[in-house]
């Protein structure tokens, strides 16, 4: 099958030795997701009214638009060995890889977020589901801290109960800036959808390019907001299916970079929506610490008479820094052998303390730890480069005793 022939309206499956991404329509299971408190107001044949009116022709084309996007991006994830995208690892930081596509035109950047989270793909997929302003917004703070407004200016394509995570939909988002810079805003077309590969494992993705639409004018004449654009960009998310495994996930970035030093910006870029990636594993990672169960204060180890780290076994001498686990209370070193993890305390809300490597393994929350990932070195490339980025380093699972 033809590249140019596929059409991604519906689910699709990828067969060892295929060209392309190809189609089946029996691969999707005709159960919708589990209802959450979520998913009831998100995802189904629910209609939103039009913020913005489109003509019937202005909405089939912009539906063939993201089509050809939609099509063209994912063949660069999971197409063929032809079709893949060549990423090259430029720098790891606080638990995020960050990698490059070096064969793009002159003034564009494009590159990948890469971290890891707990939840399930069907659970992340919610956060970019149809939903009214107020859910929008609570969702777009998840990856965004700065955003001011966000909404739904028009929907294309809605979500069916057969097909739940499957949307096409225009969004509107305004951010906050530093005092000295000029406030910015995007407008894009938002395509959304969740497929099963032929091996079991989830796929699920949050594509848009930036489009221009009478309804939503630029407003830098008038109120000094820069549009920013971006195209063939999104998130994607794989789970292998296997017991215990965690999910990738994988921001796409896609921008043109100007200014006098285009390299400079475009580091600071990656940083930024390195930090957006952050956020969105961070806040669906599994968080299984209950402070009822950890060891009274009155039963730590005492730090004046611990000989040697519990975790590592290296020896203290004199001047040594020695930590006690909140969990267990046992005394260990500064060198990697805990990690700060956030636990809500009643009275006290949410509060960060220390952990060591032992109990986090044994609540298999090592894995998804990202100050833990950016110690140990993971999600890293060869130095050849790497075409299957979602595959890459994706059969990590949590450590049960």
């Amino acid at each position: 099958m033809s590249p140019t022939n596929l059409s991604f309206r519906s689910s699709m499956s990828r067969q060892p030795g295929d060209t392309a991404v190809q189609l089946n329509r029996s691969q999707r299971s005709s159960n919708p997701p589990p209802e959450s408190s979520l998913s009831r107001s998100r995802v189904g044949p629910q209609r939103i009214a039009d913020a913005v009116q489109l003509s019937p022709e202005r909405k089939a084309e912009m539906l063939q638009h993201m089509e050809d996007s939609e099509q063209h991006v994912v063949n660069s994830m999971l197409g063929d060995e032809a079709s893949l995208t060549l990423w090259k690892l430029r720098m790891r930081k606080k638990g995020i890889a960050y990698y490059v596509d070096e064969n793009v035109g002159k003034g564009l950047t494009r590159f990948c977020c890469v971290g890891v989270t707990d939840a399930p793909v069907v659970e992340i997929m919610k956060m970019f589901m149809v939903s009214n302003t107020e859910m929008l917004l609570k969702n777009v703070r998840i990856m965004y801290r700065n955003v001011q407004e966000a909404k739904i200016l028009s929907v294309l394509k809605p979500a069916t109960v057969v097909n739940p995570m499957q949307s096409v939909y225009i969004r509107y988002a305004s951010f906050d800036t530093p005092i000295l810079m000029s406030g910015r805003d995007i407008c894009v077309c938002v395509s959304t959808n969740m497929i099963t590969l032929s091996d079991g494992s989830t796929v699920g993705y949050c594509l848009w390019d930036s489009v221009d639409i009478p309804g939503c004018p630029d407003r830098s004449a008038t109120d000094k907001i820069i549009r920013s654009k971006m195209w063939h960009s999104g998130f994607f998310f794989l789970n292998s299916g296997m017991r215990n495994a965690v999910t990738k996930v994988c921001y796409l970035i896609n921008v043109e970079i100007g200014g006098v030093v285009p390299q400079l910006l475009g580091r600071i870029h990656m940083t930024i929506f390195g930090g957006n990636c952050r956020r969105v594993c961070k806040h669906y990672r599994k968080r299984t610490l209950d402070p009822e169960t950890f060891t009274h204060l009155d039963d730590w180890t005492p730090k004046s008479g611990a000989k040697a780290c519990n975790v590592c076994g290296r020896s203290f001498n004199a001047l040594a820094k020695k930590y006690n686990c909140v969990r267990c209370g046992e005394v260990v070193c500064g060198r990697g052998c805990f990690f700060k993890e956030e636990v809500s305390v009643p009275g006290a809300m949410v509060t960060r303390v220390r952990i060591c490597q032992s109990c986090l393994e044994y609540t298999g929350m090592l894995t998804t730890n990202l100050q833990a990932i950016a110690a140990r070195g993971n999600l890293n490339s060869n130095g050849s480069g790497v075409r299957d980025l979602l595959r890459h380093n994706s059969d990590s699972s949590r450590i049960f005793p």
